[in-house]
């Protein structure tokens, strides 16, 4: 099954699957959100690469919403967004996460290089945390990881180093957390893991030198969308054009300008 995929609620339809290229979005004729093969039939575009997971919506297309927000144009995407599409939903899933390994709690050892969590959505956004060494997330004062929202657990879990990665384990919340878009009380986060605690705090799994999660392996892929193309596919020729500095041609037409007039301008 494809790593990453349309999930709808409750397991009632099949995934939309969802591989490294460009995938059209559109409609089946009861009106259901389909996979289609003609761009032209698609309301809207998933563009998968190693940048990340981006959604483009057709000019002419509204009510589209990413957790509850209004989509004009394009969104970047992230593991566990729920998509609103004409009165359906469907959810953003990613790999499945592993169980931690057997073991006593706060048995398992550093993996030597230690990983970080980053945060990439709510109030920890930018901030980043070394995994090294036993942490809790919870609302208490004393966590080292504090989610201030209402009905979240004083002592919501433990995260901890690993050979492998980190362990996430539980410490008997109402809700659990969300890993790759999957609901879990305990998992094993690897780098490239997202996990979601509450209902805005998003953070990312990284080690200090990144590999790609061997289950999200995207490799480059073309055509892609003109709007989303780096800076490097400018032709070579206009960018040496842009870097001619201003004020050397501006110093250029001044010296032809008091040429000119010094030339005609004792007649």
């Amino acid at each position: 099954m494809n790593a990453i995929r349309l999930q709808f609620p409750n397991r009632e339809r099949s995934d939309l699957p969802l591989g490294p290229g460009v995938h059209a979005l559109g409609r089946d004729d009861g009106g259901l959100p389909v996979l289609v093969d003609d761009p032209d039939r698609g309301i809207m575009q998933f563009c998968i690469d190693r940048r990340g997971i981006w959604l483009q919506l057709r000019d002419d297309v509204r009510g589209i919403h990413v957790n509850g927000r209004p989509i004009r144009h394009m969104a970047m995407l992230r593991m566990g967004d729920v998509l609103h599409v004409d009165g359906y939903q469907v959810s953003l899933i990613g790999p499945e996460p592993a169980p931690p390994p057997d073991g006593q709690p706060g048995s398992t050892g550093s993996s030597g290089a230690a990983m970080v969590l980053r945060g990439v959505g709510g109030a920890h956004h930018g901030r980043a945390v070394v995994l090294d060494r036993p942490l809790l997330v919870g609302r208490q004062r004393a966590c080292e990881i504090r989610i201030d929202e209402p009905g979240f657990a004083e002592r919501h879990a433990r995260l901890e180093p690993h050979p492998e990665g980190v362990i996430l384990r539980d410490l008997g919340s109402q809700h659990g957390s969300r890993v790759n878009g999957w609901p879990v009380r305990h998992a094993m986060l690897t780098p490239g893991s997202q996990v979601m605690f509450g209902t805005q705090q998003r953070f990312v799994v990284e080690a200090a030198t990144m590999p790609q999660h061997p289950s999200l392996s995207l490799p480059a892929f073309d055509p892609e969308p003109a709007s989303l193309r780096p800076m490097e596919s400018v032709p070579a020729v206009a960018r040496t054009a842009l870097r001619i500095p201003w004020l050397l041609l501006a110093a250029l037409l001044l010296a032809g300008a008091l040429s000119l007039l010094l030339l005609y301008g004792v007649r």
